[in-house]
């Protein structure tokens, strides 16, 4: 079966498994390559050598490295993402409460994970923010809902996509801050204030 190549590109888009697998590979050479060495070091000769692919492999599926970058981000924005959802689901009859206190969890630990490549990420990998700006517009879909079959526990006449746009934001930037919290704050402590202030907002 021949791969298929996305239109316009001229790199190929990974339907088979071992394609997939080779661009797996790829990704991780650059997480490894990232945290022993910096961004300064992330060459294509250094990705493929760690990758154990040949440099023309990497081109394959890669113009560049800012199209590895964009990869990289991406990859690391739908974990989160498949975290996110799957909390959803396994709380769609939870209380307010109770799916607000799941989700902070989840997205914690989601990023605490590996804080290190979450760091780098953020602070020093170049990317377009358009996988972020998805991802944002998701987890506003998702609250939409979830306070929408909630509505019994919020006052009434709420402007549910005000709230689900305005609570969206300040979870996703609450549980970033708790990743990021001084040392002396204690983990437990800092994710139940998170629950308090979206609950607060929530309900207000």
């Amino acid at each position: 079966m021949k791969q298929r190549t996305k239109k316009g590109s001229g790199r190929r888009t990974p339907k088979q498994r071992r394609a997939r697998l080779t661009v797996e590979a790829i990704l991780d050479a650059v997480v490894r390559i990232l945290k022993r060495e910096g961004v300064g070091a992330v060459t294509t000769n250094r990705i493929a050598e760690v990758a154990g692919v040949s440099v023309g492999s990497v081109y394959q599926y890669f113009p560049n490295k800012g199209a590895i970058f964009l990869s990289l981000h991406r990859r690391h924005v739908e974990n989160v993402d498949r975290v996110i959802q799957a909390t959803l689901v396994e709380h769609s009859s939870s209380p307010l409460e109770g799916l607000v206190r799941a989700l902070v969890e989840a997205m914690v630990e989601a990023h605490r994970s590996d804080m290190e490549l979450h760091d780098l990420l953020s602070t020093e990998v170049p990317h377009r923010g358009g996988g972020t700006r998805d991802f944002a517009l998701r987890l506003q879909g998702a609250f939409r809902l979830a306070v929408a079959s909630r509505q019994q526990e919020l006052r009434k006449n709420r402007d549910l996509d005000m709230v689900a746009f305005t609570g969206a934001q300040m979870f996703e930037a609450l549980c970033h801050g708790v990743t990021r919290r001084p040392a002396g704050l204690g983990l437990t402590a800092a994710k139940e204030e998170v629950v308090k202030a979206v609950l607060s907002y929530l309900r207000a």
